[in-house]
């Protein structure tokens, strides 16, 4: 079938179809399209490209001469051949002599297929002209200098670049001799090769490419690559040839081989045909063999190749050979002095008339490269074990996508993702919805740190498991080049324990609030990096002058900037010791004056026994310290103060043996300073701590001060007291240590203290507890009354109103027995209130006669104390309408009770049966039960929204709208608290 784009120019469809189903029976397939307007004839040949048209030549409005015109302007060559009824002889005279090239009546069409066929031949014919045109004329333009010659050496045409490359004008080439570019000494060979090259490729068509030495006009040589082709045209023979200036490469030859010798790189050819090869220098010094002792073309190189490579390299020149396939491919060897090399070989073929006559390639020896890229491979699988084996949850994300590359088997644990399902994932993949927004931003800004080798850490972040669970995490991350590609490594350690017990600290009662806002001393907590949590006092405001909104989740802002170092070693000290110690500070205050504190420091531990928090007893000493500085001008006077203070002081001798005491040491231990001074301090403390003791004593006298440590000193009546020292060397006038100086402050108060204050919180949380189980209480016994009312009750009316209000009793006693039960006094979770409401419900009303179902569904929700009463009533009512009203005449039936969160925050409870449902006419807002009473009014008490749905037969559902107050957070606990769970701790 002949295929060809057709265009028809007619105005009826019949005859349009009737040509085309004839042009398709005569052998062709055309694609055609077909108009009757000079507007789409306009339209289609701008937008398509056409090989011939058909058209009538009357048509609507315009005739077939306009539509040859039409043609004819827009400059294409297309063959027109008019296909019409009966015409004038003139008309169709005209038509042709305006440029058709046939025209075929429409009831003698036996023309017509011959006509396409000659049209279509002519078309070919001048479009391939066309070409060899062009191509003629690209060749000629090409910077490559092109030379036509004849059989007896006479140059007929020339390029351009050819003229530049030589020197000569176009006029001065043309009609010379060949010989009169060639040096004279080299004429007649050349006229020979030339004459043997016409012969060789007319009969086997060899055009092997020569390099020879041109001469240009002005007499210098030149180095030419000559690739030449014959062509026999009207009994003329003509040898076409592109030459190419190669005196920068013969220049470079030298260079090149030596750059081979430096490389380990030599190269090879060998001939297809005739098997002949032939190497460089380079390869024979890989090989460790001369050019003497081994010749390419007799002797096989197999010999020093291992099984594998010759195996290798003959199929790859075999593929070359048979598929023009080059390859590039690293073999093993053992060179002829025995020494092991790894080499690599690189072919390509070269064609001569479609067919590999010819391969040329490299051989180099990369011993020392594939040496470090074995050493490298081998540590990357060093590493990627570590990786693997990691107990840290661990992948690798790439830049810029957020793929993950790869993730550890401790990483496939933790989220539940096999490696296949890892590497299927994106990083915010692992994040949960409504996250993931954020988490883009963030990436951006991280990616943009892409050149920073510091590790990133991001706390309590929250990840999503392939169950969909939520866990924290913390998350250290850094940027890495893995196999070339950018990436980032990230490290994941799950704190989702640690997090819920922070979750259920924030939960707690702050029934310490009062006594921590009376105490005569400023209390203050601060997390590990000395930022400000929670607990700010009055007394701290007085002292600072900053109120507790001002410092929270702020670094403690009157410590200077010069006794920042000393902050940090006392904050270090505090979290790593895990004692109480005492410490005096010279700190500022809000309005920038100087102050000077006493601080008695006590470490708070988490449940793993560490300490995550200190709590800070302050002092503010400043009038003392100003008296304390004033007397120290005279020596009188510092003795005088020490005596006088309440705290040891004391001087040591390098052996340990106390050389001063003041008399503080006799209020303190019971012993006066003639019953110590001359002894070992040793025997005057704890026996435990005695080698600790003795440490901080050696390390004062070797220079080193300490500005607070625990001591613990034995009285005189066997009694521990427990004190706060400070230490520090004593030097003579040549700086010279002599001793140690110190001084001790008694703590032992503070420890009882603070053990009041945590007697003080459980008596509180035992009266609360006893308190709502008292309440709970007289609500039983009311509602035991109610029951025992009830036995001597025959009426049903009152028999039922009697139920329903024990009923709403019970709902309103157990709201107290969940609060007496909670570690937690201010809330209520309602789903598990709910569960034990309708268990008592079911047991009151529940009759034999029906089986009625009961289900407690979505999510778990806690309120206060003063929405918890009014939504118990309010449920109680819904549910015991549900058990009366909804399943008359009905042996079976399903109570569904659920509560959820919206979008908006609101909290959802609905009362839903599958019951007969409510009457056509029903109207809460007109009911005066006092059931529907109670609804409406606890509703009005909630804020709520009240809404109902029935249809007949099909059952009704009830449901309140109300925004659920927010529960007040306590500020710290002793108490360990309960174990909840992730989605529990999330939610609140």
């Amino acid at each position: 079938m002949r295929r060809f784009k057709l265009l028809f120019i007619e105005d009826s469809p019949l005859d349009a179809e009737l040509l085309i189903r004839h042009i398709k029976k005569s052998g062709f397939d055309p694609e055609y399209e077909i108009v009757d307007s000079l507007s789409e004839i306009d339209r289609l040949l701008i937008e398509q490209a056409f090989d011939l048209v058909i058209f009538d030549f009357k048509l609507p409005g315009f005739s077939g001469i306009d539509a040859l015109n039409k043609i004819i302007e827009f400059g294409e060559d297309l063959p027109v051949v008019f296909v019409s009824g009966a015409i004038p002889d003139e008309k169709a005279i005209d038509a042709v002599l305006a440029g058709a090239k046939d025209y075929i009546l429409k009831d003698n069409l036996r023309r017509l297929v011959p006509a396409l066929h000659r049209e279509l031949d002519a078309l070919e014919q001048r479009r391939e002209k066309k070409k060899s045109d062009a191509l003629l004329e690209a060749v000629f333009d090409s910077p490559i200098g092109v030379r036509i010659s004849s059989e007896d050496r006479k140059i007929i045409k020339v390029n351009k670049a050819y003229c530049d490359m030589m020197g000569y004008t176009e006029s001065e080439v043309i009609g010379s001799s060949i010989d009169e570019i060639i040096p004279e000494n080299q004429r007649k060979k050349d006229q020979e090769d030339y004459k043997k090259f016409i012969n060789e490729y007319l009969d086997k068509g060899i055009n092997t490419p020569i390099t020879k030495i041109d001469v240009r006009k002005d007499g210098t040589y030149i180095d030419v690559l000559v690739n030449s082709k014959v062509f026999k045209t009207n009994g003329e023979i003509l040898v076409v040839s592109t030459i190419q200036d190669v005196s920068e490469v013969f220049k470079y030859k030298t260079l090149f081989e030596e750059s081979g010798h430096i490389a380990k790189l030599g190269g090879w050819e060998r001939d297809v045909a005739s098997g002949k090869e032939v190497w460089t220098k380079q390869i024979y010094e890989i090989y460790g063999v001369s050019e003497d002792s081994f010749d390419p073309e007799v002797d096989d190189d197999a010999r020093f190749h291992t099984p594998k490579s010759v195996e290798l390299l003959e199929s790859s020149v075999k593929d070359a050979i048979e598929n023009g396939t080059p390859f590039d491919i690293e073999v093993e060897i053992i060179d002829a002095n025995g020494n092991e090399k790894w080499c690599r070989g690189t072919g390509n073929p070269i064609y001569e008339n479609d067919k590999v006559v010819k391969l040329i390639g490299s051989f180099q020896d990369i011993t020392e490269r594939k040496s470090r890229e074995l050493e490298i491979k081998k540590n990357e699988e060093k590493y990627k074990f570590l990786f693997d084996h990691n107990p840290n949850p661990m992948f690798i994300l790439e830049v810029g996508t957020d793929k993950v590359i790869d993730g550890n088997l401790a990483a496939e644990t933790l989220y539940g993702y096999s490696k296949k399902e890892f590497k299927k994932l994106k990083g915010e993949d692992l994040r949960p919805k409504e996250h993931i927004a954020e988490y883009r931003k963030r990436i951006k800004r991280r990616d943009s740190y892409e050149n920073s080798d510091e590790i990133q850490t991001f706390t309590s972040v929250i990840h999503k498991k392939k169950s969909n669970e939520l866990i924290v995490v913390d998350i250290h991350s850094r940027f890495a080049k893995i196999s070339g590609t950018r990436a980032i490594i990230v490290v994941v350690n799950d704190v989702t324990e640690k997090y819920q017990y922070e979750q259920q600290l924030l939960k707690t009662s702050n029934l310490l609030t009062a006594l921590i806002s009376n105490a005569p001393i400023g209390l203050v907590s601060v997390n590990e990096k000395g930022e400000v949590e929670e607990l700010w006092n009055p007394r701290a405001e007085e002292i600072f002058g900053w109120t507790r909104e001002e410092v929270l989740g702020k670094r403690l802002p009157y410590v200077q900037k010069s006794k920042i170092k000393d902050f940090k070693k006392n904050l270090e000290l505090g979290l790593k010791s895990k004692l109480p110690f005492i410490t005096q500070l010279e700190r500022v205050n809000k309005n920038g004056e100087t102050i000077f504190l006493k601080e008695f420091v006590t470490p708070l531990l988490d449940k793993e026994g560490n300490v995550n928090k200190l709590m800070l007893l302050i002092e503010d000493i400043t009038e003392k310290q100003k008296i304390e500085n004033a007397l120290i001008s005279s020596e009188q006077k510092y003795r005088n103060l020490v005596e006088a203070s309440h705290d040891l002081v004391w001087r040591i001798d390098p052996d340990g043996y106390f050389n001063f005491i003041n008399s503080a040491s006799k209020s303190i231990l019971g012993y006066s300073p003639d019953e110590m001074i001359g002894k070992s301090f040793v025997k005057f403390v704890n026996p435990k701590r005695a080698d600790e003791l003795m440490g901080i004593h050696n390390d004062v006298i070797s220079g080193e001060t300490y500005e607070s440590f625990p001591l613990e000193m034995v009285t005189s009546t066997g009694e521990m007291r427990h004190l706060s020292g400070m230490a520090y060397p004593m030097l003579d006038e040549n700086s010279n240590i002599i001793g140690c100086s110190g001084t001790a402050t008694d703590i032992t108060h503070l420890t009882k203290y603070q053990s009041q204050l945590e007697d003080s919180l459980a008596e509180k949380e035992i009266l609360i507890k006893e308190i709502h189980h008292r309440v709970k209480n007289n609500l039983a016994v009311i509602s035991g009354l109610f029951v025992l009312q009830s036995i001597h009750v025959e009426d049903e009316e009152t028999l039922g109103i009697l139920q329903e209000s024990q009923s709403r009793i019970k709902s309103i006693a157990t709201i107290h027995e969940k609060l007496y039960q909670n570690d937690v006094f201010s809330s209520i979770e309602m789903k598990s209130y709910l569960k034990n409401l309708v268990l008592d419900i079911a047991d009151t009303y529940q009759r034999n006669d029906k089986d009625i179902k009961i289900e407690v569904t979505g999510n778990e929700c806690s309120l206060t104390v003063n929405q918890a009463v009014p939504f118990g009533i309010l449920a109680n009512e819904l549910i015991i309408n549900c058990y009366k009203y909804a399943f008359e005449n009905r042996t079976s039936g399903k109570i569904t009770i659920n509560l959820k969160y919206n979008k908006q925050g609101l909290l959802i409870f609905s009362v839903s049966d599958d019951g007969i449902g409510l009457p056509e006419n029903f109207d809460v807002a007109k009911l005066t039960s006092l059931g529907m009473t109670l609804v409406r009014t606890l509703a009005s008490q909630l804020e709520a929204e009240f809404e109902w749905e029935t249809t007949s037969k099909k059952g009704t559902i009830f449901k309140i709208a109300f925004t659920p107050t927010t529960i007040p957070t306590g500020t710290w606990v002793q108490k360990k608290p309960d174990r909840i769970t992730t989605s529990q701790a999330l939610k609140k």
